[in-house]
């Protein structure tokens, strides 16, 4: 676990300030965060798909513990016995 948070605090760090803000927003842009991956061509759909979940990933690594609900399937914060 404590693997986990130490990454989650890298990637708060390589995204941390200006820089990373624009990095993430352009990542995000690249990767139909916000925007339908769909294309008629199902390869071309499967790579969009590929860089849509990479994009979504990083975010939910920013994301702090406590909200992305990944502490209760790990045994962390809130689990119960």
């Amino acid at each position: 676990m404590r693997e986990q948070e130490d990454l989650r605090l890298m990637y708060a760090c390589a995204f941390a300030g200006e820089a990373g803000r624009v990095v993430l927003a352009d990542l995000e842009a690249r990767a139909f965060v916000r925007e339908t991956s769909f294309h008629p061509d199902p390869q071309r759909a499967a790579f969009n798909e590929g860089r849509r979940s990479l994009a979504l990933h990083v975010r939910l690594m920013l994301e702090p513990l406590a909200e992305s609900g990944r502490e209760n399937a790990t045994g962390g914060a809130g689990a119960t016995a």
